[in-house]
This record gives C-alpha cells, sequence and structure tokens, in this order.
C-alpha cells in the first residue's frame, strides 16, 4: 500500500523552482539517466558516515555530463566552525563534483557503493536536473542540518517529489514491518560502537523517542534505497535498474570501535563493583574518606552541564528535554567539593534529599513514559550502572555527612 505525499515544502519547493529556474540550463538527452547513489556505513560516527550517505547522480554521456549532487558537504573554512557545529547551526551545503573523482574516493574508504537508476521520464529528468543546477547555486546551495529531519537523504526524498509531483508514490508502511523510534534507527548502526552508542543516546532528549513515519525514517541512506525499491511513479517502479558502483566485502558498520573490555558496559559495572565494596567497607568505619566522591559527584556534574548546554544552548533539534539531566545533576559540581566527613550544614542534607528524590523521578517518568508510548526510553542503559551508584551512595552519604 502507498499514499501519496503532498506537503507545503514540496510545495514552496516547486513554486520556487518555477520562478527560479535558470534560463541557461542544459537540456538533457534521451540517454540520460538519473540515479540514487548509497554509500555504505563508514568508519567515523561523530563526523556522520558512519550512517551511510546518500547523493544523486545525472549522467548524459553525449553531454558530457557526469555529475554527482551531495547534500552532505561542509566546510572547515566556515567562521567560528568548531563553536556552530557545536551548536548546530553549521550550514550544510549541496555540492557538485564529477562521478569519476567520486567513485575512487570511496573506494579508498572501503565503503560500498549501490546505484539505483530512476524511470524518470525525459521530462521529470529535465526538471530535477533543473532544480539542482539552480540548487548548487552559491546562493542557493545552503540549507540548516538536521540530523533526523532534514540531512543529505532527506533533501534527496524531498526533491525529488519536486520533479516528479503527485505522479510519485513512496511506500507508506514501515520498511522493516514494524514502527521504530527515531532513536531505534539510529542505534541500529551503533551496535558495535558502544561509546559512540552511549554518548550519542545520553546527549538527545525526548524528540528522539517519537515513532518515525515511513517517511521520515527515510532519513537514513539505506532506508531511503529501500523505500525507492517500493516506491511507484505513474503506477510503475521507481527504481529501473540496482547495480553495484563498488563491492569491498568489507563493512565499517560491522567493525568493533572498542575493546570489549574498553566498553561503557565494563567499565560502569567494575565501577558499581567498586562504590558497593567501598560503601559496605565504609559503613564500618567511624571516620570515612570523601576522595571518591569527590571526584565521582563532579565528573558526574560535569556531564550533567554539558548536557543541559546541549538542551538549552543549541539547535539541534533532538537535544531539548533531556530525561538524563533528572540524575546528571550539574550542581553535582562544584557542590561536591563541599562535602566534608562532618556533619553537614542543613542545606547540603537538602541538596542530597533533593538529588535522591530526582533520581526516583528519573526512575518512575521513565517507567510510566515507556509504558504510555510502548517503547523504552530510559537509554542507554549502561546509565542505569551510574544511576545504581549515584543512589547507593546519595542513600550512604545522607546519614554521614
Amino acid at each position: 500500500m502507498a499514499v501519496k505525499i503532498t506537503s507545503c515544502l514540496s510545495i514552496f519547493y516547486f513554486i520556487f523552482f518555477t520562478l527560479h529556474s535558470p534560463l541557461y540550463a542544459q537540456s538533457l538527452s534521451p540517454d540520460a539517466k538519473v540515479s540514487l547513489i548509497t554509500i555504505a556505513p563508514g568508519s567515523s560516527v561523530f563526523e556522520g558516515s558512519g550512517f551511510g550517505h546518500s547523493s544523486l547522480w545525472v549522467y548524459d554521456p553525449l553531454n558530457g555530463i557526469s555529475k554527482n549532487y551531495n547534500y552532505g558537504t561542509f566546510t572547515f573554512q566556515t567562521g567560528n566552525f568548531l563553536l556552530k557545529f557545536v551548536q548546530g547551526t553549521l550550514p550544510y551545503t549541496l555540492s557538485v563534483a564529477p562521478m569519476e573523482y567520486v567513485v575512487p574516493h570511496y573506494e579508498a574508504e572501503r565503503r560500498d557503493m549501490t546505484e539505483q537508476v530512476l524511470n524518470l521520464s525525459q521530462n521529470q529528468k529535465q526538471r530535477l536536473y533543473d532544480f539542482l543546477e539552480n540548487n548548487a547555486l552559491p546562493e542557493n546551495r545552503e540549507y540548516k542540518y538536521r540530523f533526523f529531519f532534514d540531512n543529505c537523504s532527506s533533501r534527496i526524498r524531498d526533491v525529488l517529489q519536486v520533479a516528479c509531483g503527485d505522479s510519485l508514490v513512496y511506500y507508506n508502511k514501515p520498511i522493516d514491518g514494524e514502527a521504530k523510534s527515531f532513536r531505534q534507527w539510529m542505534n541500529e548502526y551503533l551496535v558495535h560502537k558502544p561509546w559512540e552508542k552511549f554518548l550519542m543516546n545520553l546527549g538527545i532528549g525526548l524528540p528522539s523517542d517519537a515513532i518515525a513515519t515511513p517517511q521520515q525514517e527515510m532519513y537514513l541512506p539505506y532506508n531511503l534505497m529501500h523505500h525507492f525499491d517500493k516506491a511507484t511513479l505513474g503506477g510503475r517502479p521507481l527504481v529501473r535498474i540496482t547495480q553495484p558502483l563498488v563491492t569491498t566485502n568489507f563493512s565499517h558498520r560491522e567493525q568493533p570501535s572498542q575493546p570489549w573490555w574498553l566498553s561503557p558496559t565494563m567499565l560502569f559495572g567494575l565501577l558499581t563493583a567498586f562504590v558497593v565494596w567501598k560503601t559496605q567497607r565504609q559503613q564500618k568505619q567511624a571516620k570515612i574518606s570523601l576522595i571518591f566522591d569527590k571526584v565521582f559527584f563532579p565528573i558526574i556534574g560535569l556531564a550533567g552541564w554539558i548536557l543541559f548546554g546541549l538542551a538549552t544552548a543549541t539547535d539541534h533539534g533532538v537535544t531539548e528535554w533531556n530525561l538524563h539531566l533528572l540524575w546528571a545533576l550539574p550542581l553535582y559540581f562544584p557542590l561536591a567539593f563541599f562535602l566534608t566527613g562532618k556533619k553537614q550544614a542543613g542545606w547540603m542534607q537538602k541538596f542530597i534529599t533533593l538529588s535522591l528524590g530526582l533520581l526516583i523521578a528519573y526512575v518512575l517518568v521513565v517507567t510510566v513514559g515507556s509504558l504510555f508510548k510502548g517503547i523504552f526510553i530510559g537509554l542507554p542503559l549502561e546509565a542505569w550502572l551510574l544511576i545504581f551508584c549515584l543512589f547507593y551512595r546519595l542513600w550512604f552519604l545522607r546519614k554521614r555527612v
């Protein structure tokens, strides 16, 4: 079953295309073809290559055209690059490169490339080519990147809708047969990347737990490719031919990024065992050392400040409403430095009690929210080891300081 996608964005693009198509756009020959190119995931998750890549290839041998249109480009020469990258305001652009340069690049990175030749009419090819050429002009090529909502794959989905109009009908069911959240889709690419999975799940908030619609799940390149396989154009299949451009027999996605003994699960498991051992030992002592607490709690507090900054001072679109701020309290840094082995002032006792209350609130919110949404919203799982350490230690300190 399929559904027609008619959005305000598509209407805007259509009007923009109609009014601004360059008069000098080259006419494609009948031998021209337009293909979706899907590149396998690379080695770097944080740079984005770990989720794969999509581009469009316009090839017309009679006119000497072989252009790869790439919506996933940014430049390190952008002013205040690092600040904009952290804030989520770094502009991405549509870049154009000869295909003969693109293929060797991904071949050298050992990343498979798959071509899907699209079943477009001559008029649809021309409209798409004209739009891409206009979109690649310096005054038009920048856009506001959004990892889940507006990226190299979703742009292609929308641009093709502009060129084909209502004759293009995308598949209207989850491509895997089961609806998944944005976070769940993301985590499928992080199975062998434990620290990347932990940090990314820690940094994103409740918007990532929304169930992605069939159209939205096309934010991932492989999902886009599979949706193209099921899409129709004027009642016929959108994809005419699928063929490999590069085959490496290698998968970055399956390569562990760290050895198992350095994974968050292992390290936090050892930390949990140490906290239980130390706390049990100190329960028998009249005078206790708080050196561990003056290291552990400030580290959690610094992490909390980072999460707070991501939630309030950035524009990524998915880092707000982060429930982890209920347990990773920013105020642990610097308040933990005021802990002493003697009986504390009333405000410290109240702060410890408040911290315990917020830990319990986190557990309740995750439990109720997971039951309500039908998916577990308390990821990453490794964080629960830290939560246990915090609760166990705070419960002890509540009576001893």
